[in-house]
């Protein structure tokens, strides 16, 4: 059997979202569910910084995005209660699975599945946090602001939203993408052999979009070719002198931004982008128009 004769694909939805500007960001992670902590579940660097802002705020801890569970097993292993949402079903399966292999505490975990452009949970935070380029899914300004404002309702007096993404590559930017390239390397999750993630990366500029494709092969034990499956992502990418007054607008006060986990100061050098933003006590007036 070769890769091509059983190849699978997301990339007629993705093509329908950039038609119409309506796309299924679920439909995209579902697919790949069961793959998504080899490549790019593996991504550690954060885990520390998060886990410090959040023993800072205490429990309880919004998550927004909590996937198959990266960080909120890891908060929870730290006596930390973690109320997460999702938009994919099939993540948050994948998640209730590891409640018993991951060790900790896995009780301390609550799921919901949501979007997190509209959701309602009927409690209050010291702190969310949206991690892993989660905030990028929203592509349009609109959405961003609804998102947001459904996490600034939730937020209690002084509550913390922090969220990271990268800082766009200029040389990306620039050259309109990036060929393909292997990626990573892991087990297979069926067991037997190994899976290859390749990507490829286009940019449109003119609408800061960056459509990622991404393939999944796998491999037998002799290194041939066995099956692949295909997955295009999209995300619209924030320029750092963006984020202020998006977050001013849906009513935040920014407290800090980051150039990397270690804290180190965000400037032109930087590639990664966390900012730490504090509910503010009033909307401006544009805000409270579109609705808070």
């Amino acid at each position: 059997m070769t890769c091509a004769s059983c190849a699978s694909s997301s990339r007629g939805a993705a093509a329908q979202y950039e038609a119409t500007g309506e796309r299924d960001t679920a439909a995209q992670y579902d697919a790949i569910a069961e793959l998504y902590d080899g490549y790019p579940g593996s991504y550690l660097d954060d885990i520390l910084f998060y886990t410090e802002e959040a023993k800072r705020a205490g429990s309880p801890v919004m998550e927004i995005g909590v996937g198959t569970g990266r960080l909120a097993f890891c908060l929870a292993a730290v006596g930390l209660d973690v109320v997460g949402i999702d938009s994919s079903p099939a993540m948050l399966r994948v998640l209730e699975r590891k409640r018993e292999t991951v060790g900790g505490q896995p009780g301390r975990v609550k799921v919901v599945a949501a979007d997190m452009r509209r959701f309602a949970l009927g409690q209050r935070f010291p702190l969310a946090i949206c991690a892993f380029r989660t905030f990028l899914y929203l592509l349009t300004r609109a959405d961003q602001r609804r998102a947001l404002r459904a996490i600034r309702r939730h937020l209690a007096p002084g509550g913390r939203l922090v969220m990271s993404f990268f800082v766009p590559p200029q040389d990306l930017l620039v050259a309109g993408g990036a060929g393909l390239a292997e990626m990573a390397r892991f087990p297979a999750p069926d067991g037997g052999g190994e899976v290859i993630a390749y990507d490829q990366a286009e940019v449109a500029a003119a609408r800061q979009r960056l459509t990622s494709r991404i393939t999944y092969e796998w491999r037998d034990e002799g290194d041939r070719p066995l099956r692949r499956l295909e997955n295009t992502m999209v995300m619209r990418y924030l320029f750092p002198e963006e984020v202020p007054p998006l977050l001013e607008s849906c009513g935040y006060r920014v407290v800090d931004a980051y150039g990397g986990f270690d804290r180190r100061p965000l400037d032109d050098s930087s590639r990664e982008q966390i900012w730490i933003a504090e509910r503010a006590e009033r909307v401006r007036a544009r805000g409270r128009r579109e609705g808070q």
